[in-house]
Formats: C-alpha cells, structure tokens, sequence
C-alpha cells in the first residue's frame, strides 16, 4: 500500500463552501449467546417493548426468539420500533419514548445466528441537528491547540491537526451516544465485556464523488481523513446491490479519536440516489439513504460483527485460562465458585457455537445481504495496467468472511477442548488446596480452644485461695 508522505499542507483545513456531510443513520450490532439470553428477554420485558402487540400483528418478540431459538422461527423479526415524540412519524405498531436528541427513531431487529446465538441490531435514525453536526464541526475554523496524549502529556496541534481531532470527535461522539444507548437497553455480549459494539454508520456527501476512481489530491485527502475516511485512496470495498457507496473501516492510525469495530459506508448524495425511486423511503432524500441502505446492509453488518464477536470470545477462553494459571496454588472457596461460573457460561456458549456459524453461513444470505468486492482503487488499477503489471485479484468479500469464521468457530471449540482438562485439574487441586487449608485452620482452632479451656480453669482454682490443694487434686485426678 502507498504509504503517508510528508505533509505538503499544514495550515487550516479548508472546506469547500458547497461542501457538506450529513450521517442519516448508523447501525449498532450486539450479540446474545446462550449465557445471556435470559438478558436478552429481560430487555424485552423492562422496556415493555412486547406491550405495543395490542392490535394482534403478529407474535411477541418473546415467543418470537423462542421459536427461533428452537429453530422453528424466523430468521429475522423486528423487536422494537421506536419513535421519539417530536419525530414527525411513527411506526404502525410502534412505541414513543423520549430519545437522546441525536436520535429521532431507532428500529432492533433480531438476528438468528443458528439456535444458540441471537444478534440484535440497532437501526438509529438521527434527527436534523444530529444529521448536521459532523458537518458543523467539519466547516469550523480550527485554531492551534493543546491535546493530551494517552500517556497524560500535552502536545502541540497546528490548525489542521486540531481540526482532524474535533472533527473525528464530532463523528465519535455520535457513535458513543448510540452505543450507550443499546448498552443500557439491551446489553449484549459486547456490552457485558465493557468493549465497543461493532458499528456502522453512513456517509453522504454533496460534492467530491469517490465513485469516479480518480486520485483524490492532498487537500481532499486531509478533508476526508478530518473525517475519519482514510482508505479510500488505496482499496476500494464496493457492492454492486449499492452503487456510488464505498465501505472501509476505520484505521485507529489515522483516526485515532474513532473507536475500533466502527466502519464507514459513505458516498455522493447524487451519484447514490441516481436512477432510485427513494421516495418511499424517507421523507428527505438522505432518510430515504439511509432506509434504503438499511434494507441492504443490516445482514452485512452483523455479519461484520460476527467475526469481531468470535474473537472477543476467543478473548475471554484466554483470559480464563491465564487466570486459572496465575491462581494455581493459592485457590480459594471464591476463586473455585468463580472458576465453576465461567465453566458454565463458557460451556454454554462454546456448545453449539460451530454448528451456529455453519448454520448462519449456509443460508442464502445473498437474498438479504450486500455483496462487497475488495480491490485496488481504479487509479492504482490503471497504473498496474500502464505499467505491465500482474493485476490484482478481487476478494469476495462475504465468502472471505465467511470463510474465516468458520474457521475461527473450529479453532474456538478445539481451543476450548484443549484447556477445559487443565482447567478441570486446576480447580481440583484448588479445591484439594482449599479442604487441606480448612483442615489445617480445624486444628490450630482445636488446640486453642483446649488452652483456653486450661487458663479458664486455672483461673477459677486460683480464685478459691487454695491454689496448691487444687492443683495436686486436680493433677491427682488426672493421673489416677
């Protein structure tokens, strides 16, 4: 890949005034294996999303996830809809609720990955002034100024440095805002782990087209990383089911204010609604995107999310492990309960979890879900060709994902199945090591309880002022 050169520009960021960015919408994406399905139901019932069935469409979403978690359900359905008072519309059968102000709708779906885990994502639909404030702080003159450091030490910016850093906070603190909100509602096994949920949101331009392919100058470049978009010069991740969208993820490098597992599906508002009938979609043609989008990409971002959920588990088995290896010899009675609580939540959630991707991997996902092709931008691709150059094969997307996820289900359950005796012969020990040390604490408790008893004694007889008569009397019972 070509790498970072030095900076020609320095000086303030510049921004087209016709120039502007509007994030319609973005999707939030967590997961519920077996240990945390009752969290699930319990989200359901606390926040009486159930209670809007009234007018008879359809099942609960209680009975719902039961069905599909018995395999018999559907593979999606809709949890949720819910509107804030002050959106302008709401949903047939849907509930109001007062929303961050970001926000003016939010839509969760449930997502069956097989039998045993469930994914629920979060659709949010953000209002006017959260649409424009990336655009805000975008358009902002940025002055000089001091940033700390993850180390606590303050550095310097220049003009444009701070401009990438507000503008990148801008867009972070949309994603913080919403993925807090599916955190305290419905907390998944993402939000249990206290990590990111993976997210995506969207990107809709009013000028610079990255659809043309052509190589975007210095200034755009630095425009477009103020907004956290920094891989679009070099690959391109396109779909032909969304044509004139480009979809990369953030690279903490180059945006490091962005969190990981967050990806960008961006574009040109013309080049996308060309030759598109949005009107059902959305009351404006940037709602109307985003709806669009939604229909097309839910299934791909939880599928992006999968792969990020398998390594989080993949996490956590080596968390236990290297845990059981730093308490062997010092166990106690609430290491082993500890210990006996993470065998069952990990034999839970790793019982079924390979047939569960198999099972998710094998369906016709093409009817739901975007097909993205990674390759060179076309400007790289027509140097390649300019220069004799052998070029380079497009990667399927979605079958390179799915590849690897099967594979990192094999290797979790074979990785499990490979420590689960140790760790089985590590709680032994500790409960041999614990019974031995309660054993030990049993007689130092019987011998202080016997001198005790002596002083106790030998107190009462020096009471009776005979204490000599008393001690061969009492040393003459003793002995005969």
């Amino acid at each position: 890949m070509r790498a970072d050169g030095p900076r020609r520009f320095d000086g303030p960021l510049d921004i087209p005034i016709d120039e502007h960015v509007t994030v319609p919408g973005l999707w939030v994406v967590d997961y519920f294996p077996p240990s945390l399905i009752d969290e699930l139901n319990k989200a359901v019932k606390v926040n009486h999303w159930d209670n809007r069935r009234h007018s008879g469409m359809g099942e609960s979403s209680a009975e719902t996830l039961k069905e599909a978690r018995q395999g018999a359900g559907p593979i999606w359905w809709r949890i949720a809809d819910i509107s804030s008072p002050d959106a302008g519309y709401s949903f047939p059968d849907g509930c109001r609720e007062k929303l961050p102000k970001e926000f003016r709708a939010v839509e969760l779906k449930g997502i069956a990955i097989g039998e045993g885990v469930t994914a629920v994502i979060a659709h949010f639909h953000l209002s006017q002034s959260g649409a424009k404030l990336l655009d805000a702080v975008w358009h902002q003159k940025h002055q000089p100024a001091l940033a700390k450091t993850k180390g606590g030490f303050a550095v310097a910016e220049s003009e444009r440095w701070s401009a990438f850093r507000k503008t990148q906070t801008a867009r972070e603190s949309l994603h913080r805002i919403a993925r807090d909100w599916l955190r305290s509602r419905c907390p998944g096994a993402f939000a249990q782990a206290r990590e990111h949920q993976p997210l995506m949101d969207l990107l809709v331009l009013t000028k610079f087209d990255p659809s043309t392919g052509e190589r975007p100058g210095r200034e755009t470049e630095d425009r477009l990383r103020a907004l956290g978009l920094t891989e679009s010069g070099v690959t391109w991740q396109t779909s032909p089911e969304l044509p004139g969208f480009l979809l990369e993820k953030v690279r903490p490098s180059f945006a490091p204010v962005l969190k990981e597992r967050t990806w960008a599906l961006w574009g040109n508002r013309g080049t996308i609604g060309a030759g598109k009938d949005l009107g059902h979609h959305g009351f404006d043609l940037e709602g109307g995107i985003a709806n669009y989008v939604d229909e097309h990409m839910s299934d791909f971002v939880v599928r992006l999310g999968l792969s990020e959920f398998l390594e989080l588990l993949k996490a956590e088995s080596a968390t236990m492990r290297d845990s059981a290896r730093a308490h062997h010899g010092k166990f106690g009675r609430r290491d082993l309960k500890r210990l006996r609580q993470r065998f069952l939540t990990a034999s839970l959630d790793f019982a079924s979890i390979q047939r569960d991707v198999q099972q998710y991997n094998s369906r016709r996902w093409r009817d739901r879900e975007a097909w993205f092709i990674l390759d060179y931008a076309p400007w790289i691709r027509r140097q390649d060709v300019e220069a004799g150059r052998k070029p380079f094969k497009p990667i399927p997307v979605n079958k390179d994902l799915r590849k690897r996820q099967n594979k990192a289900a094999q290797d979790l359950v074979a990785f499990d199945r490979s420590y689960r005796d140790i760790l089985s012969t590590v709680a032994s020990l500790g409960a041999s090591i614990d019974a031995f040390k309660v054993q030990r604490y049993a007689i130092w408790i019987a011998v202080t309880s016997v001198i005790v008893a002596l002083v106790t004694l030998w107190i009462s007889l020096l009471s009776t002022n005979e204490p000599l008569r008393a001690w061969e009397n009492w040393v003459s019972s003793i002995c005969w």
